[in-house]
């Protein structure tokens, strides 16, 4: 009995981290929403507004897209697009009037079907943003999650079979070039890190780790920096999840999730991320 409960919260685990990335289940599905113009939905906040229109502008690759308010959308009702919108969580301290999802989530969700508080199953994917974001981060917030969700349809579309878009295997196997874990810093926002016992944070990851102002994880994506990777941590009302992405194009080098209480870098995460980069030269030197 006590197995059978272990799977079943395995797989209930691995559901919940495909919400970093999409829920698509066939290439096919993909290949048709490349000739699908997505809506990138525009609110009453002029600083969201502007950051993501300039995000996408700049970052969004995989297909068509068009600028809209969300008073206005009537005119797309018999087209085939898809909405690009954002969700509060309900603990965020974002004080912008958005959208929400039915699934507690915060940040960019895209839909099939366009809803204020978006249905699970009109949700084809998403991308994590912070839970406190100031008119000023609205920028850098949203260029590291366009980023993250171009990449992860770039990635979607380019698997050898229809199984490898599973949540089981892309959290096994991320499709990220792991390479970027090595030899790089890692930028930790300051008081986010919890960990017990002798060793230090740079002992536990194998490499150089700096707490810093969230400014300076900014200044990182900002700037693209190919030496840095930075930590987001994310709590939404089950969840408290844990990335790890490379400065330069938004890069998902590592997932985890655990109980939004304390939601914090742990040892168990650095020790994880150096068993990856392990695993990378090991792969490396064949």
């Amino acid at each position: 009995m006590k197995k059978v409960l272990s799977i079943i919260l395995l797989l209930l685990a691995s559901y919940h981290a495909s919400a970093q990335f999409g829920f698509f289940k066939k290439k096919s599905d993909l290949e048709k929403f490349k000739d699908t113009k997505v809506i990138v939905v525009l609110f009453l906040d002029s600083a969201y507004n502007a950051s993501i229109e300039t995000a996408m502008l700049r970052h969004w690759k995989f297909n068509s897209f068009e600028i809209a308010f969300d008073n206005d959308l009537q005119k797309y009702k018999k087209e085939n697009v898809a909405y690009l919108t954002f969700s509060k969580s309900k603990g965020s301290k974002n004080k912008a009037r958005l959208g929400s999802c039915e699934e507690d989530f915060n940040g960019l969700v895209l839909l099939n079907k366009f809803k204020r508080k978006a249905l699970s199953e009109d949700i084809l994917a998403q991308s994590f943003c912070s839970n406190s974001i100031d008119t000023s981060d609205w920028s850098f917030e949203l260029q590291r999650a366009v980023q993250m969700m171009n990449n992860y349809l770039e990635y979607a579309i380019a698997v050898d079979r229809d199984a490898d878009l599973a949540a089981s295997k892309m959290m096994v196997d991320y499709p990220s070039d792991r390479n970027q874990l090595l030899d790089k810093k890692l930028l930790v926002e300051d008081k986010m890190l919890d960990l017990k016992g002798k060793k230090d944070a740079n002992d536990l990851f194998d490499g150089e780790i700096e707490e810093v102002d969230r400014d300076v994880i900014y200044r990182s994506i900002l700037d693209q920096d190919n030496a840095l990777l930075y930590t987001l941590l994310v709590k939404d009302e089950k969840y408290c999840n844990k990335l790890i992405i490379s400065a330069q194009n938004s890069e998902l080098m590592y997932y985890d999730s655990s109980s939004p209480e304390k939601c914090k870098l742990t040892n168990k995460d650095l020790e994880a991320l150096n068993n990856l980069k392990k695993e990378t030269m090991k792969k490396n030197s064949k």
